[in-house]
């Protein structure tokens, strides 16, 4: 009887590089449904403790797709049952020379995961068979102490699976694995060395191997346009290989990158960066509103994104193939505001087109309008915005004829409305009227464990948009990056990072290519807060001379403090 618990190192091995090239969840448990390996992230989100009866379920089938976690027959009794981390499950039966030997599950924690592998089944049916036989002939052969002769063709055989070129290297360079794909566009190639340096030009190689995460670098192989990703392979927080993917599909593709995308397509959910809590907070109600007519009320602060999100909101809706107008309410002079927003007919005033102008809400019919700065609309149009949102129908200025509209309504702002509201400079049935769905944007210093991702995808963008070779930054810029505030957000990093890789001298971004005003705050920050902690500093000593510095002194100084008295000692001798 074969026991998969003994070959733990190998199915970790198999699981990296299915996670690193697919991007998808995976577990594996033993007979005993018990868990022997599995992502970082399924451990997370499921923990270690296992439903048995679904895993015998799939031993006695062979395969099982859940579709509907924790709404399954096979979900009853397990704890996460109306409430599964997981969006979809694939699990296949591991057999080894006929003998069951345990489970493999395919797990997406996100919606986008869960359409992925719903719209593309067959595929990770496909996909999920080849890594079966792969586990199972690994530890049979391991088990048997004979060569794995079939480890490699199983793993290439996976790889054919995709259209596009793989490739697996070590990080030397040399190459362990390359599919039928990417062996076509090298055929001119002299392979018989299999090495990276006979593939690409030296321009192209430092940001392949340098350990991080490469997206649609553009280069040409025999005159052939090349897309180029890779991700870097870590075992051990040690950087060990690459997975490379090279396509000549999107070469067609506009120019123009949408900032926070990854790629070309239209800003959506799965372009905005971010793993916090509250991003995915946001990401979730999305998904729960994007297909309601209900009006949303998106604030933050200047800089931080939101009219980005509500584009995103737009082309994950079912309106996406429709119009998204926006309307700028800062940019609008008050005697046209009325006009821009519902038109006019012939003659309605001087200077008025002789054929009239349809206004924003038509040009908007059936899609969304996105009225943004909507603090500072004229007071004296939001009576008319609120009626138009309670009837969708209007009058254009100048006309009698009711005009009937169907469009949803994103709003905008980085103002606090109910301080308008109580100032008088904003109405509270319309506030109210917009604020059905609120949506608010955390500020980037509220963000630090998602900015290092940020800057690694606007490095991606404009190394590519200015046609440079700067794929990465030094520690130590990024260490500033997570430091500072970012008082004007995310368009503030964006900014820097256009201007350091303009400048950049090298594969590199230095503290010396990041802009001179950013440094100069960077300082300033750095400055008022040793300040700040002198301050503190000097206000301890004086408390406790006024009490006495032995442990009855201290006690007492730390209570005026307001502070537990380790952290008064930990202040001082920190000093």
């Amino acid at each position: 009887m074969i026991s998969i618990n003994n070959f733990t190192e190998d199915i970790e091995s198999i699981i990296t590089l299915i996670n690193n090239t697919f991007n998808i969840d995976v577990a594996i448990f033993n007979t005993d449904c018990n868990i022997i390996a599995s992502t970082k992230k399924y451990l997370q989100n499921k923990g270690n403790a296992v439903h048995a009866p679904s895993l015998i379920e799939v031993m006695e089938e062979g395969r099982i797709l859940v579709n509907n976690p924790g709404k399954m027959p096979s979900c009853i009794g397990c704890r996460f049952k109306d409430n599964c981390p997981s969006t979809v499950e694939l699990l296949n039966c591991l057999k080894a020379d006929d003998e069951i030997i345990g489970v493999i599950a395919f797990t997406s924690f996100t919606t986008e995961g869960h359409d992925e592998i719903l719209n593309n089944i067959e595929k990770y049916t496909s996909l999920i068979d080849v890594f079966s036989v792969l586990i199972s002939k690994t530890i049979y052969y391991k088990n048997k102490s004979m060569h794995l002769d079939s480890y490699i063709n199983a793993v290439i055989s996976a790889f054919e699976l995709i259209d596009d070129g793989l490739i697996v290297a070590d990080s030397n360079g040399d190459i362990n694995i390359i599919n039928n794909y990417a062996l076509e566009l090298f055929s001119s190639c002299n392979l018989h060395t299999k090495s990276l340096y006979q593939l690409f030009n030296k321009n192209i190689l430092p940001a392949v191997l340098s350990g991080h995460n490469i997206s649609n670098l553009s280069t040409k192989i025999n005159s052939t346009k090349i897309k180029i990703s890779s991700m870097p392979i870590f075992e051990n927080n040690k950087n060990i290989g690459t997975v490379i993917r090279i396509s000549n599909k999107s070469i067609n593709v506009p120019n123009k990158d949408t900032s926070f995308s990854k790629d070309n397509k239209p800003f959506s959910l799965n372009s905005i960066i971010g793993n916090g809590k509250q991003i995915q907070n946001i990401k979730n109600k999305i998904v729960k509103i994007q297909n309601s007519p209900s009006t949303i009320l998106i604030t933050g602060e200047t800089g931080t994104g939101k009219g980005l999100l509500a584009k995103a909101i737009h082309n994950e809706s079912s309106r996406k193939n429709k119009p998204f107008i926006t309307v700028n309410c800062t940019s609008i002079p008050e005697n046209l505001f009325e006009s821009e927003l519902f038109g006019y007919e012939t003659g309605a005033f001087t200077g008025a087109k002789k054929e009239g102008k349809p206004g924003k809400f038509e040009l908007a019919n059936e899609g969304t309008l996105f009225l943004d700065e909507i603090g500072e609309m004229p007071l004296n149009l939001q009576s008319k915005l609120l009626s138009v949102l309670q009837e969708s129908t209007f009058e254009r200025v100048g006309g009698i004829t009711p005009i009937n509209v169907d469009v949803r309504i994103i709003a905008a702002t980085n103002k606090n409305l109910l301080k308008l509201i109580e100032a008088k400079q904003f109405r509270s049935d319309l506030y109210y009227r917009l604020n059905v769905i609120p949506i608010e944007i955390p500020a980037l210093r509220d963000r630090r464990d998602d900015i290092v991702d940020i800057a690694n995808s606007f490095l991606t963008v404009y190394s590519k948009k200015l046609n440079k070779n700067v794929n990465s930054f030094e520690d130590e810029v990024l260490e500033i990056f997570t430091r500072y505030n970012w008082p004007g957000n995310i368009r503030q990093m964006e900014n820097a990072i256009e201007y350091a890789v303009n400048i950049a001298d090298s594969v590199i971004i230095s503290i010396n290519d990041l802009p001179e005003d950013l440094l100069a705050s960077i300082e300033s920050n750095e400055r008022n807060g040793n300040k700040v902690k002198e301050n503190e500093y000097n206000l301890i000593i004086e408390t406790v001379n006024k009490y006495g510095w032995d442990v009855n002194g201290k006690t007492l100084a730390a209570k005026e403090l307001g502070i537990g008295i380790r952290t008064l000692y930990r202040k001082l001798n920190n000093k």
